[in-house]
């Protein structure tokens, strides 16, 4: 059976490149995976070593069988009467040497087995140690780093906070600069605005009194005309009411003139009693119609 290989031993500590705060941290990883390789590569060779061990006591187990087989007929020959002496021998020695090579197998194997298990327990160790070695040096030097960047942020904090002060400070002079300018604009503006509405106020009241003068003036002329045309209305309305009382006046008296000629050319009513014929009674003249009530002016 053939040994197992054997693992190479454990390299010595890698040097690392000195950077501006500490070690180089990419050499220190790809340093710490190689370990890390290294170990499992240990470990598969331990296991693979435990296995042959295992199948070289399994092989140990099966030639001892055998031996106590052949032992057993051996013992069985022995007790048959024909050539039992030479058979004796022969398999004597053959039992002697299945006793010598098991031995010598079982010897190598457990060399072999205890050899791998100290080279694979040193390196894991060797491995284990180096890396805690360099874990505690990327610790100690991320604290370091980790100190200087707080007070380098600390340095910072404190020079924003200044900065932020002095910003504030320029940018409320800014706002106040910035309210005066727009509040005199706003005056200015204002001021612009009230001259603009005086004139234009003016202007208007100009206009509003210039139309209203003429238009003054307009009913003005509009009311001398009215009275005109009702004076003249007046006049006309007095000369048709005379000549309307003239006119009922001569039909009055013609009414008077047709009644008096009717009962003249009426004929003569019958004689009374006595013979004698009254008189006919003259008709009431009619009332002239009264004259219209003149119209208001």
């Amino acid at each position: 059976m053939v040994a197992p290989e054997k693992p190479q031993s454990a390299p010595k500590t890698a040097q690392f490149a000195v950077g501006v705060r500490g070690y180089n941290q990419r050499q220190v990883d790809e340093r710490l995976a190689e370990l890390n390789k290294d170990l499992r590569e240990t470990s598969r060779s331990r296991d693979e070593a435990v296995a042959t061990s295992s199948d070289l006591s399994k092989a140990l187990a099966y030639a001892q069988k055998e031996l106590a087989e052949t032992k057993a007929a051996l013992a069985r020959m022995s007790s048959s009467p024909s050539g039992a002496g030479a058979m004796a021998e022969r398999v004597r020695m053959m039992m002697q040497l299945a006793e010598e090579e098991i031995a010598d197998l079982r010897a190598a194997a457990e060399a072999d087995a205890a050899s791998t298990r100290d080279q694979a327990d040193k390196y894991a160790h060797e491995t284990r140690r180096t890396a805690d070695k360099l874990a505690k040096d990327a610790e100690e030097e991320r604290a370091r780093l980790r100190s200087e960047a707080k007070g380098e942020i600390e340095k910072l904090n404190a020079a924003a906070g200044a900065k932020r002060v002095e910003q504030a400070a320029a940018a409320e002079r800014a706002r106040k600069e910035a309210d005066a300018a727009a509040e005199a604009k706003a005056a200015e503006a204002r001021a612009e605005a009230d001259r603009v509405a005086a004139e234009e106020l003016a202007a208007r009241k100009k206009k509003f009194d210039e139309e209203n003068a003429r238009q003054k003036q307009e009913t003005e002329a509009a009311l001398t005309s009215a009275r005109s045309q009702q004076a003249d209305a007046d006049r006309n309305r007095k000369l048709a009411l005379d000549l309307r009382t003239k006119v009922a006046e001569r039909i009055a008296a013609t009414d008077v003139a047709v009644q008096e000629a009717m009962r003249l050319l009426a004929p003569e009513p019958a004689a009374t009693e006595n013979g004698e014929r009254k008189p006919a009674p003259a008709p009431a003249p009619k009332a002239a119609p009264a004259p219209a009530a003149p119209a208001k002016a």
